[in-house]
């Protein structure tokens, strides 16, 4: 049944022209960030580079959102929830094999997202390739993707909850573009919004200097409340 499940989804995914232009606007979004960012010509070199690409990999959060919405609010147009929910005998399974094609899509495009901004970081910076800056490129950088990968799902857990996609970016949206940061200036306890806690994961000095997970925690228990209210209101949803 999830081999079947996953194909259903690849079909819907390929099918949904808004999603796929979504997904090409998240694998261009981080080299054009990184490609564009403003740097100092006298601070060049390793240590900049690979913090620029951190940086563009937090601005490209809102791409992400976008994408995530866009591709969980088909279930809800035209009655696609409805026809699955009758289509598929578990909606446990639906579940499973939905968020199973999710992590395998973002995995692809997090691949092919890496590949393409270490290779822009080589040619912007003027590095030359080496195994041991790949190796600290590839660690940084993964440390950045998990929490983008959290933020996605959140993403995807308030497309669920609230089954349209306009609330989870009317939400996320203006917090990444910097409202969270203004609300931190007057409320202290904004520090615990999902991307305001994961802030300094992006920071190369200070991941270099030392990992905090804290930030991660705090997604989590994002995660937690809102996935466990979804998954309550999937499973007790009547469609008739």
């Amino acid at each position: 049944m999830l081999k079947a499940l996953l194909k259903s989804e690849w079909i819907k995914f390929r099918s949904d022209y808004l999603s796929l232009a979504a997904a090409l606007a998240v694998l261009a979004a981080i080299p054009f960030f990184l490609m564009n960012l403003d740097y100092s010509r006298t601070a060049v070199g390793q240590a900049k580079a690979l913090s620029e690409a951190l940086h563009a990999l937090y601005l490209a959060q809102p791409a992400i959102v976008i994408f995530t919405s866009l591709y969980f609010a088909q279930e809800f147009v035209k009655s696609g929830m409805r026809t699955n929910f009758l289509a598929v005998s578990s909606r446990k399974a639906w579940l499973t094999g939905k968020l199973l094609f999710l992590l395998l899509l973002l995995a692809v495009l997090y691949s092919v997202i890496l590949s393409s901004c270490f290779l822009v970081m080589l040619a912007r910076f003027d590095l030359d390739f080496s195994w041991s800056l790949l190796g600290d490129f590839l660690y940084f950088s993964s440390i950045g993707l998990l929490s983008n990968l959290f933020m996605a799902f959140l993403t995807a857990g308030l497309a669920l909850l609230f089954q349209s996609w306009i609330v989870p970016v009317s939400v996320l949206f203006p917090l990444l573009i910097g409202l969270s940061q203004l609300l931190a200036t007057f409320i202290k306890e904004a520090g615990y919004l999902p991307d305001l806690a994961t802030l300094p994961l992006f920071e190369y000095e200070s991941l270099r200097s030392g990992l905090s997970l804290s930030g991660l925690g705090i997604q989590a228990v994002w995660l937690l409340l809102i996935w466990s209210s979804a998954i309550f209101l999937i499973l007790k949803k009547d469609i008739r």
